[in-house]
């Protein structure tokens, strides 16, 4: 019975120590911006990460794949009770450097499309921001009422390897969030 009841103290502090030691790298403001255009049929953003920037640049320069994961999510903003969201979404988008030709390949793995490009700005541009993304249909959402547009971003060096619990747990570099309305 002792055992038992040790197990579960110690799970309880686990958990307890990931809720306090696992916090964003680092603060909203500095992390990047969030910008919602609801456009007439499709909800899009424009999303950048500032701080990571350079440390991508200086992965790529040196020949290591980087990986960015967005991972959005959209929710009808509740006062007295819990968020309810409508949706989550993922994004991943992968740079596999080329030192040889001096190139970089872009890849987003969410379409499959893949190209090369020649200048260290457009690969780190592609990891580091997604410019007029479509995130959701319109008509999933109604006028006049709250939504929160959050957006985690998690940077990777190296192979990238989506783990079982990464469904459940993002630990973001940076985290975006907006809220907004729609009008009709």
């Amino acid at each position: 019975m002792y055992w038992i009841r040790f197990r579960w103290v110690g799970a309880l502090l686990f958990v307890a120590g990931l809720a306090v030691f696992v916090q964003p790298a680092v603060a909203a403001d500095d992390a990047g911006s969030l910008q919602i255009l609801p456009d007439a049929s499709v909800i899009e953003c424009n999303a950048t990460l500032h701080a990571e920037s350079k440390a991508i640049a200086v992965a790529l320069k040196d020949g290591i794949t980087g990986t960015t994961v967005w991972h959005f999510q959209v929710a009808k903003v509740r006062q007295y009770w819990l968020n309810d969201t409508i949706a989550d979404i993922s994004v991943t988008r992968r740079v596999k450097p080329d030192l040889l030709s001096r190139s970089w390949q872009l890849v987003d793995d969410s379409s499959g499309i893949s190209r090369r490009v020649y200048q260290l700005d457009e690969a780190v541009h592609f990891l580091s921001s997604l410019e007029q993304f479509p995130v959701l249909d319109r008509s999933l959402l109604t006028n006049g009422i709250p939504y929160r547009m959050s957006v985690k971003v998690e940077v990777h060096y190296g192979e990238f390897k989506q783990a079982w619990w990464s469904d459940i747990w993002h630990p973001a570099q940076a985290t975006l969030q907006q809220d907004f309305r729609l009008q009709k």
